[in-house]
């Protein structure tokens, strides 16, 4: 419609394409996070990440594994911290996508 009337392409591009895409593009960043999170932290685990100086919770919980029965604590506690932050971005997506879904009539 707004071709018909003479719009120019950069103005439907800004009016009408980039605020319909801005919605599931921000939905998938939010559940690409958590997917990131638990990466870093397997490759860390398995030694493909960070190096030790630096603060890992791969890193903490494969440090933690040879002494899990002695000290489970030191393996408990960064797999909470993992679970816990992914279950976070994982809600906040799941709030984004309601909020931003334009077929959602509730």
């Amino acid at each position: 419609a707004a071709r018909s009337l003479g719009a120019p392409a950069p103005r439907i591009i800004v009016n009408h394409l980039l605020p319909n895409a801005a919605g599931p593009v921000i939905v998938r960043l939010t559940y690409g996070i958590p997917q990131a999170i638990f990466t870093e932290a397997v490759l860390s685990f398995i030694g493909l990440g960070v190096r030790p100086p630096q603060a890992s919770w791969g890193t903490m919980i494969q440090q933690g594994n040879q002494a899990i029965f002695s000290a489970p604590h030191l393996v408990l506690f960064p797999a909470i911290a993992i679970a816990l932050t992914m279950l976070a971005f994982n809600f906040l997506g799941d709030g984004m996508r309601d909020a931003l879904d334009p077929q959602n009539t509730r």
